[in-house]
């Protein structure tokens, strides 16, 4: 498609808080709120602990808040170690159609430079995300390659920085500047996934912290690639092979937001595996089965989610990771004891020897009959060991557009997310957190909500 860097640019440049749709802004404000009580949980998960001493030992300018664990950082810094947080428990929003996150990467940048530079408002923030979580979604959904490159990563670092430019206020010059820049950073790969590396919830981390320096370095003059998306060497080209629709992409820009397609996950694990927690859920809730009732569970899901998270459960160096995507282990959780959550996933309770055993009745099965990259669906057969059998399908899993958490719903996860913080809310400092970010547009400085999250 002609010139489809220049027209992103220009609407990225020229979109304003009042050109947002109302349901879009109040979306927008449901996935921050949302993305903002995962983090707030997600300090003590493996990994973080040790990047954030990495990150004080470089030390710096104190401008942008460490969310949960207080003090602060400069901007790029904070914008890697709040994002880890976003993403660590792997309970961040989803685009289901690309299986991609959107939040984690642009989110921590928009919080460390608005908090840096001061004086932006609710409206300026909401804007800044929204068109950034907009482009990020928009790139996932063109791409029409097998699931390699993490999306989340790569379209994450375009998003992060043009949220952060956003946030800064660049123009036009500066924008295409922000996203040339950043391209020569953008990376991640499905392989740390496979083998259950920490770096897997660290990707979209060097995304956010990519995009927020390339928004500043673009700031100070400094030029980047001009062909971001289509040139010869180009992000399409280069990295996607040249499969990719470009049409679909660009439909409704500046009109339709895609942010307003995400979801919010219900359960702390790869939304890979949600379907089949949500079917085992079903059968659990109406029949009142137990692992010890089961003598085997068959899943059938996509051929993406039989390949990336449908393997027979083992720990490696990594048992969080391992459980998070597996769903061997988070359907025989979800048979056994109900609704997976946080302490579900710690390392002591996913080495109790009993998962290994309750997770080898579990198999996974490719259905030929779903769409190769479908999320939303599975179906389950439960072999119970008095020779009955119970099915149930999932069409449209939960938290899904089509099967939305609600406003109510979204604040018990979040409070239920507080309280496995590091930092201890009372009860009225969480209502006042609760109250500033449902009224986010009404905010003068931003600040009134990152000084409430150190």
């Amino acid at each position: 498609m002609e010139h489809m860097t220049e027209k992103i640019v220009q609407y990225l440049t020229e979109c304003k808080y009042q050109d947002i749709p109302e349901a879009v802004v109040d979306t927008t404000k449901k996935f921050i709120m949302d993305t903002i009580g995962v983090g707030l949980a997600g300090a003590t998960a493996p990994g973080c602990k040790e990047a954030l001493q990495l990150f004080r030992g470089f030390g710096g300018k104190e401008e942008a808040t460490l969310i949960g664990w207080g003090g602060k950082l400069p901007s790029p810094s904070a914008a890697f170690l709040n994002s880890l947080l976003f993403h660590a428990l792997d309970f961040d929003d989803t685009y289901d159609p690309a299986a991609m996150h959107c939040y984690a990467n642009t989110l921590p940048a928009a919080l460390a430079l608005a908090e840096a530079k001061g004086g932006i408002t609710g409206e300026q923030f909401i804007t800044a995300v929204a068109v950034g979580v907009d482009l990020c979604a928009r790139l996932g959904l063109a791409i029409k390659t097998p699931l390699s490159w993490i999306r989340t990563a790569t379209c994450g670092s375009f998003a992060a920085a043009a949220t952060a430019a956003k946030v800064l206020g660049l123009d036009r010059e500066g924008m295409h500047n922000a996203l040339g820049v950043v391209y020569s950073q953008t990376a991640g790969n499905a392989q740390c996934l496979i083998d259950g590396g920490l770096t897997k919830r660290m990707q979209p981390a060097f995304s956010a912290r990519a995009g927020t320096l390339s928004a500043l370095m673009a700031q100070m003059g400094i030029t980047g690639a001009r062909e971001v998306f289509e040139g010869k060497y180009g992000f399409f080209n280069l990295y996607e092979r040249g499969q990719y629709d470009g049409e679909s992409m660009m439909e409704g820009l500046g009109k339709e937001y895609f942010g307003a397609r995400l979801s919010i996950k219900p359960y702390p694990s790869c939304r890979m595996t949600h379907a089949s927690i949500d079917a085992a859920l079903y059968i659990k809730e109406k029949y009142g089965v137990c692992m010890k009732d089961v003598e085997k569970a068959e899943l059938y899901t996509s051929k993406m989610c039989k390949n990336m998270v449908g393997s027979p459960f083992r720990i490696r160096t990594n048992p969080q990771v391992d459980a998070q995507f597996s769903i061997p282990y988070t359907v025989s959780v979800a048979l056994e004891k109900g609704k997976p959550f946080i302490p579900d996933f710690n390392e002591d309770f996913v080495r109790m020897p009993k998962w290994r055993e309750l997770s080898s009745r579990v198999l996974v099965f490719t259905d030929s009959s779903l769409d190769p990259r479908d999320l939303k669906s599975a179906a389950i057969k439960v072999y119970l060991k008095n020779g009955q059998i119970l099915e149930h399908r999932v069409e449209v899993f939960k938290g899904n557009p089509g099967n939305p958490l609600n406003w109510d719903e979204c604040v018990d996860k979040f409070k239920a997310c507080a309280k496995h913080s590091l930092k201890e809310f009372k009860e009225a400092q969480l209502e006042m957190l609760l109250n500033k970010l449902i009224n986010l547009e009404g905010l003068e400085d931003v600040r009134e909500v990152t000084g409430l999250l150190g």
